[in-house]
C-alpha cells in the first residue's frame, strides 16, 4: 500500500513538470515549437485563447515579433489568457512568427509559433440567380457564404435596386446588411425582393468580404395580374426609357381606377 502511495506521488511530480503549452481556440491542441495557430485575411483580426493550466501558470508576455502591421494586445481571464492580433487591409498575404513566454511561481514556459495572412479564405456562392412571382409577391435568392479562416468574418451585401422593390423596412434607402460569418462556418443568406413591374429584370447585387469582392446578375421573371398591367408607370420606371414617360402616365391613371 506504501509503495503504491510512493508511486501515485512521482507520477504527479512527473505529470506536473511536463512542457505542456495548449492552445484553447482557434485550435485546440498543444503546442509544439514553430507550431502553426490559425490563418486570416488582412482586416481580420486573430484571437489566441491559452490556458493556464489550472493555474500553473498566470500571465503571458510577448517577446519577439509582431512589431508592424499588427495591433496586439493581451488580455487576462481567471483560466485563460487571450492573444488579440488585428491586421489591416494593406497586411502582407504571408506566414509571421511570434514569441510568447508562460509565467508561473514555481515555472514558466516560452515557445514560437506562427499564423498565416492569406487571400482566398473567404469565398461566396449564388444558390439561386433567378425566381417566378407575380408582382408585389416575394422573390428569394439565397447566397452561401463561407469562411475558411480562423476568426469572425463580416460579408457586406448590396442590391442594385429602387427601395420600393426591397420591403417597408427600406423606405427611401439602399439595400445593404451585414452578415456575421463564424469562423471555419458556412452561412446560408436569403435575399427578398418584391418586384413591381410584370416581365424579366436583371440586377446587380455585390457581396464585399474583407479585402474582396464579387457580383451577381439576379434575374426575376414577374408574372402579371390585371392590376399590375396598368401600374407599370408607378413602379417600373427605372427600367424603362424615359421617352415613354407620357404613355406611362396615362396608363398609371387607369391604375388607380382599378385599385
Amino acid at each position: 500500500m506504501f509503495k503504491k502511495g510512493v508511486l501515485l506521488i512521482l507520477f504527479l511530480l512527473l505529470t506536473t513538470n511536463v512542457f505542456a503549452i495548449r492552445l484553447v481556440e482557434p485550435i485546440s491542441k498543444e503546442l509544439l515549437e514553430n507550431d502553426f495557430v490559425g490563418a486570416i485575411v488582412p482586416g481580420q483580426t486573430l484571437e489566441l485563447i491559452i490556458s493556464k493550466e489550472l493555474g500553473r501558470f498566470n500571465s503571458l508576455e510577448l517577446t519577439s515579433g509582431l512589431t508592424e502591421n499588427f495591433d496586439v494586445s493581451v488580455k487576462d481571464y481567471l483560466e485563460s489568457v487571450k492573444i488579440i492580433i488585428s491586421s489591416n487591409k494593406n497586411t502582407p498575404k504571408t506566414n509571421y512568427f511570434f514569441s510568447f513566454i508562460l509565467k508561473g511561481v514555481s515555472s514558466s514556459e516560452s515557445i514560437r509559433v506562427f499564423f498565416s495572412v492569406e487571400e482566398s479564405l473567404l469565398d461566396v456562392a449564388l444558390l439561386n440567380y433567378s425566381s417566378e412571382t407575380f408582382v408585389n409577391n416575394s422573390a428569394e435568392y439565397e447566397f452561401l457564404l463561407i469562411n475558411n479562416s480562423d476568426a469572425d468574418a463580416i460579408f457586406k451585401i448590396k442590391l442594385d435596386l429602387p427601395w420600393y422593390w426591397l420591403g417597408d423596412e427600406y423606405f427611401g434607402k439602399e439595400y445593404y446588411k451585414e452578415v456575421i460569418v463564424p469562423k471555419q462556418q458556412k452561412k446560408i443568406e436569403k435575399i427578398i425582393v418584391y418586384p413591381r413591374v410584370h416581365g424579366e429584370h436583371y440586377f446587380n447585387s455585390k457581396i464585399s468580404m474583407q479585402d474582396n469582392i464579387k457580383e451577381f446578375t439576379l434575374y426575376s421573371k414577374v408574372l402579371s395580374t390585371f392590376n399590375s398591367k396598368f401600374n407599370s408607370s408607378l413602379m417600373g420606371f427605372p427600367f424603362y426609357s424615359i421617352s415613354l414617360l407620357p404613355s406611362y402616365f396615362l396608363t398609371s391613371i387607369v391604375s388607380l381606377v382599378f385599385n
